[in-house]
């Protein structure tokens, strides 16, 4: 059975245009598949699949706990937080966040009971909770009730009971902050309560004073009768519960909470700082609870991004203050994506363009160029479709902001197969009977041509065929990856790269023979004499002993460099920090840090019992203390005690708790999960069967490293916390932060799986390639590791160039080794096809003969492919993005290195080799 891509190329020329509408015919059909792509652009669709993903898909799907937290952010300048008018600016950002109507419906209690926070509203709940000057008022006046109820006689009695309920109304609660409240505190004396609130003092000890007095109404030395004891306990025993919540809240740090507004920096001295203050709203990003699809996460994000733009515009009329701005990660997924989409279209037309630029200079024809630059635009098309219909039939084809970059990537490397293919073909023509007496190119018979185009093809397509292959298994070991991302991202360039190769040996010869050729010189079409390059790669090639020398000693310095190659995986480094909504995102990041969603522990247990409640106090207080924690971690029994002053059901069931009452843990959980007031109060922490909850905490997560560090340090704490808890409930950690830092790992991981797995098939590839076309294993064993040797150097070399310049590996460079050694094998592949040809051609030869002439014609059309493909990645460098500039520029340095290994290595080490063939042919005659 013969090579079914020679019988391809055969038909290619024979009936070109039967060949031709076939072509058109199945790019059609597998381009129609686009209609069934799919995208994921949310940060989801980078996600590996294990027990972190699900646990965070498990909270995700039970609490609605995806949201996303609309933030102003205002500059203030050192002094300004000592004025009235800041705290009145920071009272009136906080009230419209509050009242803006279209995110009214989505706020997200994250904190306890509320979906703000803020300085002013920080502030508001410390002086009404704890500030002694505030509560002088309402603790004297409840003072004189109680003495009023001492003093009086049995007349009096009702009278006085009347008046000290009455007073205790005044005793605050533990209230959500209203947008109302906001705009008419006095935020006055400011030097005064900044001065209180950074002492620390609260007013637990006048609360317990007040305490004792009430208790003593009715004691044994209050002369009362059983009755009139009656009548005060009935009237005391409610206002001593209010008393004890009020003294429980005297814990809270309310001061902690406020200055998590400002940079963490500036906490030492607050109210001198400069820089940016937050105010901040939760709202849920959830698609569905917007009554949309799951899959419209854009159109949610779109709707935030709007919505965020109007509420700016509004509060900067209300303050008057321009310089006032919002940050969402709505905002910031539309700014950055918008952004990068637009500069994906800019780097791919930049690389057509000067594609088409390099491959004009090669073949001085805008007819083969545009040959060539458009059926590698059909085969990128089709590519697409094909993916599609792969998602049709059931397999994961889900495209993500990964994808984006494959035209640049399949325009580089798959323009190199048109080059071969068409400088072969006009070799041919001028090494032909009727090359000596043709001008140029249209001079030639049809007949000449038609042989010319059929046997260049299929010589090109030998070497393109074992290529090909080698690259498309490269890419293929993503499939081993653990990130579905890689996989796909792996599989779309093989086919692209596949249908590129089709396309070079099917439909470009068939326009080829269509078309005739432009009216070009034979000479300037086709320059295979020997110039000086080649000659001096002849004569190198003589002295294998000195250039393996000489390659081993380049070696030494190279590994010093990749031992101070460093992992440089900044989340950072992936956005333009020009754009503002990125610079916003990388400044609360830094000066605040704090994650881009809230971290999660997840408690299985029995929650709603004495001992779930301990196990509770025991990880919060083992958290709270951990240095990695900032602000304050919340969770359920937080929200049940902030909530208590607000349902008197509530309030006396845990009452009961405290009083150790048989049945009330069993009254807890039925109002927390069956009421529908208390269902809706615990939804966001409580699961529905009651045995599970989450604890809610910030953590710096912008670095990777140190992320997965962080989570190392924390699954430890939790570990430890676990050994020590009363019940047998589990710990465990989730959050997006957490899951991006493992995926960067993970790719990290995958990229040098990659490496490994695309050096031993390329090495099993070129033994069997050898083996198959010497018919020898012992001949094949032997080319294949020489031909393999040259490549693996590239690879050395390429990292340690890296590390001697100081270049990271990064999500895009840590591909670097896989696609140097998939390219490069293309050059050692065509070159050492090249030298066995011109051996057989001319067995009598000399190795500085074969080389000279396997230089001035593959090596010609290696180092225009190389430039091809140098210039697609050049223009990597017109990135705002620093990794994708440093991909490009780093994986130029790996093709000039790949072709300089394949033009002075591998002829040097092939010597013996190809003595040994020209040795056999001689035989032969």
């Amino acid at each position: 059975m013969g090579n079914p891509f020679f019988a391809l190329t055969e038909k290619s020329v024979e009936r070109p245009k039967t060949v031709l509408a076939c072509v058109f015919l199945v790019l059609m059909v597998l381009s129609s598949g686009g209609m069934y792509l799919k995208f994921d652009n949310s940060e989801d669709g980078f996600f590996p699949d294990n027990e972190t993903v699900t646990l965070l898909n498990e909270i995700e799907d039970e609490y609605q706990a995806s949201v996303d937290f609309i933030r102003v952010i205002d500059e203030v300048n050192e002094g300004d937080l000592q004025l009235e008018t800041t705290w009145q600016q920071l009272a009136i950002i906080e009230a419209e966040l509050l009242e803006d109507e279209k995110f009214l419906p989505y706020q997200y209690p994250l904190f306890g009971t509320q979906a703000n926070s803020g300085m002013a509203s920080g502030v508001i709940q410390w002086q009404t909770l704890q500030d002694v000057e505030y509560a002088q008022e309402w603790l004297n006046n409840l003072n004189i009730s109680i003495e009023l109820v001492r003093s009086s006689n049995s007349t009096e009695l009702d009278e006085s009971l009347s008046g000290l309920t009455s007073q205790s109304d005044y005793i605050p609660a533990f209230q959500p902050v209203t947008a109302e409240k906001l705009k008419q505190w006095n935020f006055s004396e400011t030097e005064s309560w900044q001065t209180r609130l950074d002492s620390g003092s609260n007013i637990t000890a006048e609360i317990d004073e007040l305490l004792w007095r009430i208790n003593s109404l009715a004691g044994f030395n209050s002369n009362r009768t059983n009755e009139e004891r009656g009548q005060i306990f009935a009237t005391t025993g409610p206002i001593i519960g209010q008393l004890n919540m009020m003294k429980g809240l005297q814990e809270i740090d309310f001061r902690e909470s406020i200055l998590s507004n400002i940079p963490l920096d500036e906490r030492a001295d607050p109210w001198n700082m400069s820089g940016p203050i937050i105010t901040t709203l939760v709202i849920s990003n959830d698609p569905v609870v917007y009554g949309s699809d799951e899959s419209d996460f854009d159109k949610v994000q779109n709707d935030i991004d709007r919505w965020s733009a109007e509420l700016l515009s509004r509060i900067q009329e209300e303050t008057g203050d321009d310089e006032l701005r919002t940050f969402s990660f709505a905002q910031f997924g539309v700014g950055s994506t918008a952004t990068l989409g637009k500069e994906i279209g800019i780097l791919t037309g930049s690389a057509f363009l000067l594609l088409a630029l390099i491959l004009w200079f090669n073949f001085r024809s805008k007819r083969e160029t545009a040959y060539v630059m458009v059926l590698t635009i059909f085969a990128i098309i089709a590519t697409y479709g094909l993916s599609g219909w792969l998602e049709f039939i059931g397999v994961n084809m889900v495209f993500n902001a990964a994808m984006n970059s494959i035209p640049v990537l399949l325009l580089a490397i798959g323009v190199d197969y048109g080059l071969h293919v068409v400088l072969r073909i006009r070799e041919e023509l001028k090494n032909s009977d009727e090359g000596k007496s043709a001008e140029t190119l249209r001079d030639f018979s049809i007949e000449a041509r038609k042989m010319a185009i059929r046997r260049g093809t299929i010589f090109t397509s030998i070497a393109l065929l074992i290529a090909i292959f080698t690259d498309m298994i490269g890419f293929l070991s993503f499939r081993f990856s653990a990130l579905s991302f890689l996989q796909v991202f792996g599989t779309v360039i093989a086919i692209g790269l596949f249908l590129i190769y089709i396309l070079s040996i099917s439909a470009l010869p068939a326009l080829m023979t269509i078309i005739p050729p432009k009216r070009l010189a034979v000479d300037k079409a086709s320059k295979i004499e020997i110039g000086p390059i080649a000659r001096g790669l002849g004569k190198l090639s003589m002295q294998p002993l000195k250039v393996g020398i000489i390659a081993v000693l380049l070696l030494i310095p190279m590994f010093i460099g990749f031992q101070q190659l460093e992992v440089g995986f900044e989340q950072r480094d992936q956005f333009d920090p020009s754009i503002p909504v990125v610079a916003d995102f990388i400044l609360l990041s830094d000066e605040f840090q704090s994650s881009r969603s809230p971290l999660y522990i997840v408690y299985d247990g029995d929650v709603l019992s004495s001992e779930g409640w301990a196990s509770w106090n025991m990880t919060m207080t083992a958290i709270s203390a951990s240095p990695d924690i900032t602000g304050v971690p919340n969770g359920l029994w937080d929200l049940i005690q902030e909530s208590r002053t607000q349902h008197d059901t509530l309030d006396q069931i845990m009452n009961d708790i405290d009083n150790g009452a048989s049945d009330a843990w069993s009254d807890l959980s039925d109002w927390l999960l069956i009421n529908e007031t208390g269902r809706q109060l615990s939804a966001a922490l409580l699961h529905s069967n009651g045995q599970q909850t989450l604890i809610s905490f910030q953590a710096t997560t912008l670095d990777w490293q140190a992320t997965v560090d962080l989570t190392e340090r924390i699954e430890k704490l939790l570990s430890d916390t676990e050994q020590n808890i009363p019940d047998d409930g589990t710990l465990r950690i989730s959050g997006r932060s957490l899951i991006n830092a493992q995926t960067t790992s993970d790719v990290a991981a995958s990229s040098i799986q990659s490496t490994a797995i695309v050096a031993i098939v390329i090495l099993i590839m070129l033994v069997s390639i050898h083996s198959f076309r010497q018919k020898d294993v012992q001949q094949g064993l032997a080319r294949g590791f020489v031909s393999w040797i040259p490549l693996m150097m590239v690879v050395c070399w390429v990292y340690g160039i890296m590390g001697f310049t100081g270049y990271n590996i990064n999500p895009q460079t840590v591909t670097i080794g896989a696609l140097s050694l998939g390219l490069g094998v293309d050059y050692a592949v065509h070159f050492t096809t090249r030298l066995e040809e011109e051996v057989e051609h001319n067995p009598r030869g000399t190795q500085q003969e074969w080389v000279e002439n396997a230089s001035a014609t593959t090596g010609r059309a290696m180092f225009g492919a190389a430039l091809t493909t140098a210039g697609g990645f050049a223009v990597l460098n017109l990135s705002a993005l620093l990794p994708l500039r440093l991909f490009g520029q780093a994986f130029v340095v790996a093709i000039t290195l790949a072709l300089l290994s394949s033009l002075i290595l591998i002829p040097a080490f092939y010597t013996k080799f190809l003595n040994r063939d020209a040795q056999k042919y001689l035989e032969e005659e």
